[in-house]
């Protein structure tokens, strides 16, 4: 059966494969037949700032935004950027997060303090009463083959969640269509590691 809505905010910084993982679930869910509305706000990439991605998909989607309070998930790249965007996630909702941090410059000159990923998890536990799946993503796209398929890590952790719209294989095979020849292996082998890794948190 079919989803009427279904909301993804994609957050992370400028580098990291925000945009393209937008693409591939974009692509994946109009292959399924679903109406497709994707938005975007991009940082300063060089310098690593903020980047968020919507994707819409369903039977009756209006308008590219998610609106806040709205969103079925939360994947993010980084965690502070995760935080950053909680406000667009629904009360009972999903967060997918890479826990690797990316450090700002304030914080390593000493004028700001990282949070500490247990806090930033109870945010989202305690005050959204969110489903958290934390792992390092960037760790397993090292294993992978290299850090650039770390969005395919967490798109793999994204297809386990509960009442997930699209099928693991289906969002397998646009990926497999969307990446060069010569990296469908590497980004395979990292799709699988992320599915390992959001069944080990979720207990499956």
């Amino acid at each position: 059966m079919k989803v009427k809505e279904y909301n993804i905010v994609i957050s992370g910084v400028g580098g990291q494969g925000v945009l393209t993982a937008a693409s591939i679930l974009g692509w994946a869910a109009l292959h399924a037949g679903y109406k497709v509305r994707m938005g975007e706000v991009h940082g300063m990439s060089q310098r690593f700032g903020s980047v968020v991605s919507y994707v819409r998909f369903g039977e009756e989607v209006y308008g590219s935004m998610v609106p806040e309070g709205k969103g079925d998930v939360i994947l993010s790249f980084e965690p502070v950027e995760a935080l950053r965007y909680v406000n667009y996630l629904k009360q009972g909702g999903m967060a997918v997060v890479n826990t690797k941090p990316i450090v700002p410059v304030q914080v390593s000159m000493g004028q700001a303090r990282y949070p500490e990923i247990e806090e930033i998890r109870r945010v989202f536990e305690e005050d959204w009463k969110a489903k958290w799946i934390g792992f390092n993503a960037e760790e397993l796209a090292v294993k992978a083959g290299h850090v650039i398929t770390t969005n395919t890590v967490l798109i793999g952790a994204l297809t386990q969640i509960p009442e997930f719209p699209l099928g693991e294989d289906h969002v397998r095979e646009v990926i497999r269509l969307s990446v060069p020849p010569k990296a469908v292996d590497m980004n395979m082998r990292a799709f699988d590691l992320g599915v390992k890794a959001a069944k080990d948190v979720l207990g499956l």
